[in-house]
């Protein structure tokens, strides 16, 4: 993802007698921002919007539901740096999910919605797929202000004065917020031709340099005064594309990282200096005994949810804190309000200490194992894990449902920007549409998604996108027989749904592969053979009893469950 300084939208091509219609121009624009693929579903509102994107480049992705449309243009935006998703007015809301879902954990997701136009509006106010017959200023003004609650911009594009300059703000404030925006296209406006424009210049983030100057003067101090120092990076050091600027810090002064799970793989997990995940108590133990043990702790970019922090179980003291992400910079007690974070996470590597730490840590890599299968022996959920590590590349993608699949996410070690995952909202269903979405986004890369059987069956429509679009995922299907999560927590019949025979679906809906296991050595083989296969998706069911967790969600449950008894 661009910094907010790369992030500017170039001038449209043409000159003064050039004219391009309103759709022409928001598909130019995204187009230059380095958008591919539209995720949506066609409806009348929108349909001739639809129909200039076949007359584009970008490629539109036809999916199940609009909902997952928004998950896949989630998981596009997240590995390649924004995501586009189109809809159909009203019916279309249920994308508001994966709206919500990006505006939480920080995805700069585009929604571009079609209308009914002003003129249909004053002839016939009661029209379909219209939510509130009280029209204002003869329009339903309902879904714009439905998606003000979970977009950081919104815009109805239904005055050509002012069309290129909205779509210029949105789409620079998607990219310089990381935050998702809303934009309403009636549908007489998708033809309408637009003058030359000349986009305003981005305006750079005003930096304090004073205010700059003596937050890296209380930092340095901290740090000199410290023996072991701790860096620890979500997600927002990935979106802001920071990462350089924390690895080069680190690897200057030697300071090991650790990461949240919303920002697992914002650096390469196998880098000497990365310790792994820590969510406090939920952390494996050397991983929580580390960083309970550090006299400065660096909070660069991260979000204190409930999951990341495990349930509030961490130990950190204000007076041996730095925190610099998107809400604040901090050290210790003193707030700086004046600085952008970026700024300051930039200028970290400059610091002018001498002072090198040798920090004996736990490394993340000393964990990698080989798997050997037993035969004939029943797969468990912890050696599932330890196969699944043995075959993973650094370049390959994982994504991730909500479920033990995401807590068991935690202990594999993936390299740089190959992690997609709902660790703060925690939507079920997220999945399978992320999978695609990944692959359609990579296609070079190989996607690897974890997905319970509760999330599976809430989304596994989009398995026919995957192969309309010849996207090769390998979904490996956690069958529990249930939710699993939900049982730790208080078991009962709402925590049963139907069992279905997964590995028999790519058979019904006409492609794709599937294979059911229940043995170590069924599952290295069927890994094995899907992994060296391009082309086709892949379901692997895998058999697991009721209550076999993973050693993250055992560790989840003693925390989380006190909030549910």
């Amino acid at each position: 993802m661009k910094t907010s300084e790369e992030s500017t939208i170039v001038p449209f091509p043409g000159d003064e007698n050039h004219t391009v219609t309103v759709g022409q121009y928001l598909l130019d624009r995204l187009y230059q921002l380095g958008v591919e693929h539209i995720f949506g579903i066609p409806g009348d509102y929108i349909i001739r919007f639809d129909k200039l994107i076949e007359e584009h480049p970008i490629k539109f992705i036809n999916t199940t539901r609009e909902n997952t449309a928004g998950y896949m243009a989630d998981a596009y935006a997240r590995l390649k740096g924004i995501g586009v998703a189109c809809i159909t007015y009203g019916v279309g809301i249920n994308i508001i999910n994966a709206t919500a879902q990006a505006f939480t954990e920080g995805v700069p997701l585009v929604i571009i919605s079609g209308a009914a136009s002003t003129e249909e509006f004053l002839n016939n106010p009661f029209l379909h797929h219209m939510i509130n017959k009280s029209c204002n200023m003869n329009r339903d003004l309902t879904q714009l202000e439905i998606f003000k609650q979970v977009t950081v911009g919104q815009a109805v594009l239904d005055d050509p004065l002012k069309v290129s300059e909205e779509i210029d703000r949105l789409l620079n404030l998607c990219l310089t917020e990381n935050q998702p925006v809303y934009i309403e296209l009636p549908r007489d406006m998708v033809d309408k031709p637009l003058p030359f424009h000349q986009p305003h210049p981005v305006q750079e983030i005003p930096c304090d340099k004073e205010a700059l100057t003596e937050a890296l003067n209380e930092t340095l101090m901290m740090l000199e005064g410290s023996s072991r120092p701790i860096i620890w990076v979500g997600r927002e050091v990935s979106s802001f594309g920071l990462a350089d600027d924390v690895i080069a810090f680190a690897e200057r002064f030697n300071i090991p990282i650790v990461s949240t799970l919303l920002g697992k793989s914002v650096i390469d997990e196998r880098h000497p200096l990365f310790v792994g995940v820590y969510q406090g108590g939920m952390s494996r133990k050397e991983v929580e005994d580390f960083v309970d043990n550090s006299d400065c702790i660096m909070m660069l970019g991260v979000l204190r949810s409930d999951v990341d922090t495990g349930f509030h179980s961490t130990h950190i003291e204000t007076n041996h804190r730095i925190v610099s992400s998107i809400r604040r910079v901090a050290i210790a007690h003193h707030e700086f309000p004046d600085i952008h974070f970026s700024h300051f996470i930039q200028a970290l590597p400059h610091l002018p200490m001498s002072k090198i730490f040798s920090n004996d840590y736990p490394k993340n890599i000393d964990r990698m194992q080989s798997f050997t299968a037993e035969k004939d022996k029943n797969i468990t959920t912890a050696r599932l894990l330890e196969c699944l590590q043995s075959y993973i590349k650094p370049d390959h993608i994982l994504t991730t449902d909500c479920g033990d699949c995401l807590f068991a996410s935690a202990d594999l070690i993936l390299g740089r920007n190959s992690y997609c995952a709902p660790a703060y909202f925690a939507t079920m269903g997220y999945g399978v549409p992320a999978s695609v979405g990944g692959a359609i986004s990579q296609p070079e890369r190989r996607v690897i998604g974890l997905v319970g059987d509760g999330g599976f069956q809430m989304t596994a429509t989009e398995l026919t996108t995957a192969l309309r679009y010849a996207a090769d995922p390998i979904i490996i299907v956690m069958n529990n027989h249930g939710y699993g999560t939900e049982r730790p927590l208080i078991e009962g019949e709402f925590n049963e749904i139907e069992n279905w025979n997964y590995a028999q679906l790519p058979e019904f809906l006409g492609g794709g592969k599937g294979v059911r296991v229940k043995t170590e050595n069924a599952l290295e083989k069927s890994l094995k053979e899907a992994l060296s296969q391009r082309g086709t998706y892949w379901v692997i069911e895998v058999e697991l009893g009721k209550t076999d967790f993973s050693p993250a969600l055992i560790r989840f449950k003693e925390h989380a469950s006190r909030t549910v008894k």
